[in-house]
């Protein structure tokens, strides 16, 4: 009888959590959704998917109907210390629908892709919004705090959104890997700002240790001194005869974004920082004589992650964040930002890599075949970091990084 009267109360409560616990909300990580349209390459049409979701599956299919509410406008400009935002006129709106449907067993909603048009005519004095709320959801409840989402226009900046790559590493799964090989002449860019310099380490940024990595600090090295070490094979030994190019003025400062552009042509390294040429010299390797090319995509995975595993005596491999060490893969990490990393197939020149806004974007990327990786680390969701040039050699960190917003160039 107790053990029927456990039961009997378990199914009550049950039901009542049924009954009144299972509402409807807008799935969004935040209610107030960005979307940047890049005004100088002319962004005409966007699209954002919305979904709903709600806690427990239903027998039969729920509507849920949105309403564009004009009158949440001054919420929004208060919630979010936007006071200058303005609704989105209607003439850049293209919404076929503004209904959703959470079909029987689920608890997530088709997608609802609402259109932007005529982007390029607005003239982004301020952000635009449009608030949608949902007006209704047939006998199921709405949960109040996730009732409305701001869908918020706003101008981008050449950069809005780096990685934070403390902790982490990445590599690439090479799928083209003809264009980074037995490179005789390349030029590696990165965007970077450091959190922090630790003593007697090296902090990797993007290379390959012992043939051509970018790194701050080392055992002998000031903590924060950029440099460049390279290696070369050499028959008969076991590891690379080895040379590097030290910056030690300046010496990098926490904090502060900086452009490193490195070029390698005629076994000949040159070094800029912010477009100054700040360290230059040959790529020599002592008695083994100078490094005349490098293949990027050397390493191999033994166990079908397409992780490189360097131990054994196994190739070394392209890496950001990483560099080997037998104790903890991060020891030897950078812990900073990243973003705008490019691998060229020629040494660019110190006009090209001045050139206006050349540090934060490259334009069309897809249609340029001297840039045969780019990295611009901008996803802001999932581990995979996509290769905007025409080679598809996206990288994999180890786990999401932090998404960190920023506003590139920074305002004067």
């Amino acid at each position: 009888m107790s053990l029927a009267a456990l039961m009997f109360s378990g199914c009550q409560n049950s039901e009542s959590a049924h009954h009144f616990g299972n509402k409807v909300f807008i799935s969004a990580s935040s209610y107030e959704q960005l979307l940047r349209v890049q005004v100088d390459e002319k962004v005409s049409e966007m699209t954002y998917d919305l979904t709903v979701g709600m806690a427990m599956p239903l027998e039969n299919d729920l509507t849920v109907v949105f309403t564009k509410d004009e009158s949440l406008l001054e919420n929004y400009r208060h919630a979010y210390y936007n006071e200058d935002a303005q609704l989105l006129p209607e003439s850049n709106t293209d919404f076929s629908s503004l209904r959703t449907t959470i079909t029987a067993g689920a608890v997530e909603s088709e997608v609802l892709s609402l259109d932007f048009k005529n982007l390029d005519k607005l003239s982004f004095e301020t952000d635009y919004v449009v608030p949608l709320t949902i007006m209704s959801s047939g006998d199921v409840e709405v949960l109040p705090s996730g009732k409305t989402i701001y869908l918020v226009i706003r101008k981008a900046n050449l950069v809005d959104v780096v990685a934070d790559i403390d902790d982490n590493l990445a590599w690439v799964n090479w799928k083209n890997k003809a264009p980074l090989q037995d490179m005789t002449e390349f030029s590696m860019e990165v965007l970077v700002n450091g959190n922090a310099f630790i003593n007697d380490a090296i902090h990797t940024i993007m290379g390959i240790e012992d043939l051509f990595l970018i790194r701050v600090g080392d055992v002998d090295l000031p903590k924060n001194e950029l440099n460049i070490a390279f290696g070369k094979p050499v028959e008969g030994q076991t590891t690379n005869a080895r040379g590097s190019i030290n910056i030690d003025d300046p010496l990098l400062e926490p904090g502060k974004w900086y452009h490193i552009a490195v070029t390698f042509e005629d076994s000949y390294i040159k070094v800029y920082l912010d477009g100054k040429l700040v360290g230059e010299g040959a790529a020599s390797v002592g008695t083994a004589g100078l490094l005349e090319s490098v293949d990027f995509t050397t390493g191999e995975s033994i166990d079908g992650t397409g992780r490189p595993d360097e131990d054994g005596g196994r190739p070394r491999a392209f890496w950001f964040g990483f560099s080997y060490s037998t104790t903890d893969p991060t020891l030897r990490d950078f812990d900073g930002m990243v973003s705008e990393a490019r691998i060229w197939n020629r040494a660019l020149t110190a006009e090209e890599i001045n050139e206006e806004n050349h540090f934060y974007k490259i334009y069309d990327p897809e249609t340029r075949d001297d840039l045969v990786a780019y990295w611009k680390f901008n996803d802001e969701k999932g581990k995979v970091v996509k290769d905007w040039s025409q080679y598809g050699n996206d990288l994999n960190m180890d786990h999401d990084p932090m998404w960190v917003q920023v506003v590139l160039p920074a305002e004067k």
